[in-house]
């Protein structure tokens, strides 16, 4: 219905057009009142971009703005090279006197025995040296041929054995209360000699001594150059 009457006011407006040649009087009377307002028309597609404006002068510098946390820390760096040595350093004071020494009270005890004399064959038993070289303590009992511990710690023990050419066979051994230690084995035609040393740890009234291994190893030969011995000592004493 509004387009007809669009059509139709548009009409009116062509005819008034045609005829305003011939009189201006008639210009006022024939005007036609204003239409209805025509229908929205749609949206129009967008713009394109328009052209790049010109660059903005350097703004003015800022205040200064407060300081930032600390950053984490860094990896560790690798390590430098050696520093060259550094200057001598002044000598040092005099240093405060010390203490004065204490006398060691550590308990003595030593021996060497030995034949002057030649044993022969001697009996499978302690074997009783009648020559006293050293008996510092008075440890070692001629009368038995052991040695009897007072001092408690760690002894070194030590004999020596020979033998001459007619008996062939010789074993001795250091016992301690009995038990078996240790042994120095010889045997063959010739003069021999055996000998060996051992270290002990011994209690009060330990018992220590040498004696042939058995009755087919029991041939021995000494005389005043002291070829059968027997020897020991304190090293240290117990705590």
């Amino acid at each position: 219905m509004y387009l007809a009457i669009a059509i139709q006011l548009s009409i009116i407006c062509i005819i008034q057009a045609a005829a305003q040649g011939d009189t201006q009087v008639c210009s006022g009377c024939c005007t036609a009142p204003a239409g209805i307002p025509g229908i929205p028309g749609s949206h129009g597609n967008p713009g394109g971009p328009g052209p790049i404006g010109m660059k903005g002068h350097v703004g003015e510098k800022g205040e200064k703005g407060n300081q930032g946390s600390d950053g984490r820390d860094g990896l560790p760096g690798k390590i430098g090279p050696i520093g060259l040595p550094g200057a001598t350093g002044e000598k040092g004071g005099k240093g405060e006197k010390g203490e004065q020494a204490t006398t060691n009270s550590q308990p003595k005890s030593a021996f060497s025995v030995g034949y002057n004399v030649n044993p022969g064959r001697h009996p499978v038993s302690p074997m009783k040296y009648p020559l006293v070289i050293t008996n510092f303590g008075n440890n070692y009992n001629k009368e038995t041929g052991k040695f009897v511990c007072r001092h408690p710690g760690i002894y070194v023990f030590q004999f020596t054995s020979g033998s001459d050419s007619s008996n062939t066979n010789m074993i001795t051994s250091i016992k301690k209360n009995g038990q078996h230690i240790v042994s120095a084995y010889e045997f063959g035609s010739g003069h021999k000699s055996a000998s060996n040393m051992v270290v002990l740890d011994l209690v009060a009234n330990d018992e220590v001594w040498t004696e042939p291994f058995g009755t087919s190893y029991n041939y021995y030969f000494s005389n005043s150059n002291i070829y059968c011995s027997f020897s020991g000592f304190l090293l240290y004493a117990s705590a």
